[in-house]
């Protein structure tokens, strides 16, 4: 793709998440960008390791091939600048240092590892550019491989939004299914078996909720792109997928996600396997597997938010929040 006589410099941005390896590569103009490019890569990087805090061969060998195809995208597009970071899988592994220094050696890149609370911080700053002028505190819900960020934000004086809360759970889909070994179908009994573990780690989240009152709950990208999807085929099967509307400051609007349309999908969900969840329209392949995780986890959160709750789902997450630091700098 050619680039705009405006644009100042082509970036990219690279994710090394649990799961999945992503790269965006976007044109910078002016305090904005235009995005050129997406790829995601399937590695699961975390897979088998969690229990021994390390990559496993398999693993290891797949994050390397998969940073050697972004590499390869990165140098097609003629990308000025990149910038890799590291999330839970990374940080936690005990050779994750060797990790890096062979990506270094494959592909010349530095990737940096942040903590969950930095993470946490790239995800605001991406989902607050989709946000509207709420008056009323909202919670920001990240569904990873390794772990779960929750953040709630409260309306500033400016107009702006003001963090109130943030932890960062080692709660990740994953991370779950690996030390729970679910069944597919998952099943209500399934789901279950994960209440005591999940009401002890996310005990911290019910404190926040009863000290902030957040009147909505915005997921971000991810799984949340996937609910999205399956809750309106399943309303309406004609349903074809459009773009959301730019609307919030030239960025893409939020979308709603029907609450009693998300339960209903949830009890499909759980009492389904996994041929059958992949065949379910609006369903993204590289979701159906740990999609039932994902969907008690947004359960557990909302069972703890007041009844009235509404749900969105924003299209931004990390990588545009590191977009939006770039800039900014």
């Amino acid at each position: 793709m050619e680039r705009s006589p405006e644009t100042q410099k082509r970036v990219a941005i690279v994710d090394c998440g649990t799961n999945t390896f992503t790269m965006v590569i976007v044109d910078l103009i002016a305090m904005a960008w235009e995005e050129v490019f997406r790829l995601r890569c399937q590695v699961f990087l975390g897979k088998g390791g969690f229990a021994s805090a390390s990559i496993l061969p398999d693993r290891f060998a797949k994050g390397l091939d998969a940073l050697g195809i972004l590499k390869e995208a990165s140098v097609n597009y003629n990308v000025d600048e990149v910038r890799v970071f590291g999330t839970s899988a990374l940080r936690d592994a005990s050779n994750a240092e060797d990790f890096l220094t062979k990506a270094k050696a494959k592909v010349g890149w530095d990737i940096e590892i942040i903590g969950g609370d930095e993470e946490a911080d790239l995800i605001q700053s991406g989902v607050q550019l989709t946000l509207p002028a709420w008056k009323e505190p909202l919670m920001i819900m990240d569904i990873g491989g390794g772990s779960l960020e929750l953040i709630i934000l409260m309306p500033g004086t400016k107009g702006d939004w003001e963090k109130r809360w943030s932890k960062s759970f080692d709660a990740g889909v994953s991370r779950l299914a690996e030390f729970g070994k679910p069944s597919d179908p998952l099943t209500e009994a399934g789901a279950e078996r994960y209440t005591a573990f999940l009401e002890e780690t996310l005990a911290a989240m019910v404190e926040g909720i009863e000290a902030h009152e957040p009147k909505h709950l915005v997921g971000s990208s991810g799984s949340f792109d996937t609910f999205v999807e399956l809750v309106r085929h399943a309303q309406v099967p004609a349903f074809s997928t459009t773009p959301p509307e730019k609307a919030v400051n030239g960025h893409p609007s939020l979308q709603v996600i029907d609450r009693d349309g998300l339960m209903a999908m949830h009890s499909k969900l759980l009492n389904l396997d996994f041929a059958n969840r992949l065949a379910l329209p609006g369903m993204a392949p590289a979701r159906a597997r740990l999609i039932p995780l994902s969907s008690m986890l947004v359960q557990v959160v909302l069972a703890a938010l007041p009844p009235e709750c509404d749900v969105y789902q924003s299209p931004y997450a990390l990588r545009e929040g590191a977009l939006h630091a770039m800039i900014r700098e």
